[in-house]
């Protein structure tokens, strides 16, 4: 087993090929590859499927919901960015069809659409369904910004956004850029996006369950609400605002997105039997679209321990996913959990498991980094409650020792608190600068509850023993009877006073 792989995926290390030819995944190993990742330290509840060719070999939960029942097969997910791959095959139904043209502009289906700079005339659908239209979350910060009620009030929010780059030159993911998508299948379509993904993917597919929604917040029947880990734990949270139709707005289950990866890996054929593609299209839609680019149309594409993979994550404020497919062997997988966890580590450390097996690996379990990095920040928030404490006990003895040192010294006891307290200022600024992406306070609320709440423990319990401590010093009368700290150089003592 390789130690850095370990690391690198999150707890998980692989060993050396078995055998020469993939073998099935039993029950009992991936029962076993789960339950290394469920409970205290791990996730709340986790729903597999796994399928091969056309067959789905296994479809199965783990754990229990925020309202206490086991998570099964057919418990309801949100699966957040996953959304956007049937997004991309809604268009290319279209293109299909010969209503839509992949390398249009955008504005031949939505007249209406426009940017500030003039540039959106050329922005392709194809652009927007690879990422590369220009538009970023560093010139539109959707995440941040009134939400819109509609595709359509979507589209329109661009018209004040200038491109970060010119239509096809760069690549930015981006969610606006499949919220256009979708208003496309709309407009082209005649019908709302919902009512299209249920009529012409979710029924031919056999996807009963599943459905989309515009808002996070918006109710879904059947629906728990997800878990956020905070302070060491797992604490079930409502949904915040956030628009997500065409980006990451679908509910599903491991039995309905087995019938998804069926789709992917028959060629477009569903287990009921409809064709809800061309194989060639769907092929094209797993190719990275260009030079430089792992992206295709709806889906990302990796090599990971020399095994191709074509995959896409998501995520909502408290659920996270992952559907990865394996065109050398056939296989697909789907992972679903109703937690969401930075860098959404657990998801991908069981996917990377789910692929070793099929590759006759063995997988080896550590322990969660998510739950190493939220147990990191809540002792540091306790280390500093209980120094605090300490120093406030021992204010007074602290306070005569440094009555005669300069004032600037004194001063630098408020350093650190005023250095942590800029930090949590900045916090969603220095996470957006670091991961490219629009990182509000609501979206740290939900990844990493515990990173802000720190800092703020940490920033008030510098502040306290700051003030206690100054508030400890010897003090003189002043000319205008106020008392203040006595420091080197000052008298000790006023005339007169």
């Amino acid at each position: 087993m390789a130690a850095g792989a370990a690391i690198a995926v999150a707890g998980l290390g692989f060993a050396a090929p078995a055998a020469a030819a993939p073998p099935r995944i039993d029950a009992a190993s991936i029962e076993d590859l789960v339950s290394a990742h469920l409970g205290v330290t791990g996730l709340t509840g986790v729903a597999v499927a796994v399928t091969h060719g056309g067959e789905v070999t296994h479809a199965g939960g783990y754990g229990h919901t925020s309202e206490g029942g086991p998570v099964t097969e057919d418990t309801l997910m949100r699966i957040g960015s996953v959304s956007k791959s049937f997004t991309a095959l809604a268009v290319m139904q279209l293109v299909d069809a010969g209503e839509i043209g992949l390398d249009e502009p955008v504005a031949t289906y939505l007249p209406d659409f426009a940017t500030a700079d003039g540039r959106d005339a050329d922005i392709t659908v194809r652009h927007l369904l690879n990422h590369t239209s220009g538009l970023s979350d560093a010139v539109h910060p959707e995440s941040g910004i009134e939400q819109p009620d509609s595709l359509a009030e979507a589209v329109a929010a661009l018209r004040e956004v200038r491109l970060a780059d010119d239509p096809g030159s760069a690549h930015h993911y981006h969610n606006p850029n499949y919220q256009v998508a979708a208003r496309i299948v709309e407009v082209v379509s005649g019908r709302s996006f919902e009512d299209y993904l249920r009529e012409q993917i979710f029924a031919p597919a056999g996807m009963e369950a599943t459905s989309s929604v515009s808002n996070e917040t918006d109710p879904v029947p059947g629906l728990a609400d997800g878990y956020n880990r905070w302070f060491g734990l797992n604490t079930a949270r409502d949904e915040s605002d956030r628009f997500v139709a065409g980006s990451a707005g679908i509910v599903s289950t491991a039995e309905d997105l087995a019938s998804w990866l069926i789709v992917q890996n028959d060629g477009g054929r569903a287990l009921t039997g409809e064709r809800l593609a061309a194989p060639g299209t769907v092929q094209a839609m797993h190719e990275p679209s260009g030079q430089g680019l792992s992206y295709g149309l709806g889906w990302d594409s990796l090599d990971y321990a020399g095994v191709d993979q074509v995959v896409h994550t998501g995520s909502s404020f408290t659920y996270t996913s992952e559907v990865r497919l394996l065109p050398g062997s056939g296989y697909g997988f789907a992972v679903l959990s109703n937690s969401r966890q930075p860098l959404e580590a657990e998801t991908e450390a069981i996917m990377d498991g789910l692929v070793a097996l099929s590759q006759g690996r063995e997988f080896a379990s550590a322990m969660p980094l998510a739950f190493i990095w939220d147990l990191v920040l809540t002792a540091s928030a306790a280390i500093a409650v209980g120094l605090t404490a300490w120093r406030l006990r021992r204010a007074r003895p602290w306070a005569a020792r440094r009555a005669e040192v300069r004032p600037w010294r004194i001063g630098l006891i408020a350093a650190p608190p005023l250095a942590v307290a800029s930090t949590l200022a900045l916090l969603p600024v220095l996470a957006t600068l670091l991961s490219g992406r629009d990182v509000t306070w609501t979206f740290l609320w939900h990844l990493t509850p515990t990173l802000p709440a720190s800092l703020g423990i940490i920033t008030v319990a510098g502040a306290l023993t700051a003030a206690v401590r100054l508030r400890a010093l010897p003090r003189v009368k002043t000319e205008n009877g106020d008392r203040r700290p006595r420091f080197r150089g000052r008298p000790r003592q006023l005339a007169g006073s």
